[in-house]
């Protein structure tokens, strides 16, 4: 039962991400599931049942990505971290695409996921004041300022693939995208902070 069950999930998300949410029938999932519909549904009742298990999914390996950056935030750790979000984000592509959509069709989702960018915007917060605190970046001014920083930092991450949809741009690869992060944060960087993203430059870590 967990087998189909995981099939069905990966059949769903696959045609959201192929066809968008909103366009996606249960008879759909069934079809590239190779299932009937009333075998689908002896699993997940409705669509909505199916999206809320894929978010399920998606929080927890936010969090699990967020909480292996957090032991050590260092500029090496936080690109590395990078990557593997966009690889998650291209592995989930449709909630990142059609985000208001979702958010309007499930209230447990919007309550839940409200919840999760107050913690994601948190987690932001800590990482830049871990690199102030080691001298990689500059002290920020206020405390005010920190949070608008880390909220620019969450928003870019976010949108990447829905500014990527809505200017009909090709998604090119993990290098641009971390390229995006670090133009926000190079501007605040220390001396110690520009040796150490040379350093990741010469070994060929990021992007230049």
């Amino acid at each position: 039962m967990k087998e189909t069950k995981s099939n069905i999930l990966s059949a769903a998300i696959n045609l959201f991400n192929e066809s968008g949410f909103g366009n996606v029938r249960l008879q759909h999932i069934a079809d590239y599931a190779d299932m009937s519909i009333g075998n689908l549904a002896y699993h997940f009742a409705t669509k909505q049942d199916i999206l809320e298990n894929i978010y399920k999914s998606i929080v927890k390996e936010q969090r699990e990505l967020i909480a292996e950056l957090n032991l050590v935030p260092l500029f090496e750790n936080l690109d590395r971290h990078w990557e593997n979000a966009f690889k998650m984000q291209l592995k989930y592509a449709f909630f990142y695409q059609d985000t208001l959509e979702i958010v309007r069709y499930s209230e447990t989702i919007r309550n839940g996921y409200q919840e999760h960018i107050i913690w994601e915007k948190e987690q932001f917060v800590r990482l830049l004041q871990f690199n102030v605190s080691r001298g990689a970046l500059v002290p920020i001014d206020t405390t005010e300022e920190t949070i608008l920083k880390a909220e620019q930092l969450w928003l870019i991450e976010n949108s990447y693939l829905y500014r990527s949809m809505l200017s009909a741009s090709k998604v090119k690869n993990a290098s641009e995208f971390k390229d995006y992060m670090w133009m926000a944060l190079r501007p605040h960087f220390s001396e110690i902070g520009k040796q150490e993203y040379e350093q990741l430059i010469k070994f060929k870590l990021i992007p230049l």
